[in-house]
């Protein structure tokens, strides 16, 4: 039995919202899409942690989760 992937990389999202990796990560530390994303900095840390939750952001995007075939 498979299990679902709740979780997407930074590239997985903004390849599935049309967005450059970088510019989502950007909106992400602002706060653009807290329906399925969540960016966190921890103290002094110049680096960011992202959390991008993926039946949320298929929810947002009004389309299924992807069905993984075998090749």
């Amino acid at each position: 039995m498979e299990k679902k992937k709740n979780r997407l990389s930074t590239k997985e999202a903004a390849e599935l919202l049309g967005l450059p990796e970088q510019t989502l990560r950007v909106f992400i530390q602002y706060g653009k899409f807290p329906e399925f994303a969540l960016g966190v900095k921890i103290g002094n840390s110049k680096h960011w942690t992202y959390y991008i939750n993926a039946p949320r952001l298929y929810e947002y995007l009004k389309m299924k989760e992807p069905v993984q075939t075998a090749i």
